[in-house]
């Protein structure tokens, strides 16, 4: 569980995903208002559906220990998880993946990691 938008989430970390996402069902627990893309985005699913993407919440909080990070969340109908933050955001904040030990880990300049 991560705090998304100041409300617990269980999310999916996912290099996979070029974008961030988050549930339909989700969304009405985020504390700012969605807006219009400029562009659908065109999201391929790995079970096969497509769907296009027009609604987006953005600068949404993501917290990590004790640290906030920000994340525009693409709205998208899925059940299995409230948030999948992609890699807009694991490259953003220099995430590390190890699925042996099953951690993400923050190692951005500057700063410890988390």
């Amino acid at each position: 569980m991560v705090p998304v938008c100041h409300k617990d989430a269980s999310v999916l970390f996912d290099p996979g995903s070029t974008y961030s996402y988050v549930s339909s069902y989700f969304a009405p627990y985020l504390d700012i208002s969605r807006e219009s893309l400029s562009s659908p985005i065109y999201v391929s699913m790995p079970v096969g559906d497509s769907f296009f993407v027009d609604h987006v919440y953005q600068s949404c909080s993501v917290v990590i220990g004790d640290f906030e990070t920000r994340v525009d969340l693409l709205l998208l109908n899925m059940v299995d998880f409230d948030a999948i933050l992609g890699m807009d955001w694991l490259s953003s904040y220099h995430a590390i993946q190890d699925c042996h030990a099953e951690t993400v880990t923050l190692a951005m300049p500057g700063l410890p990691q988390l």
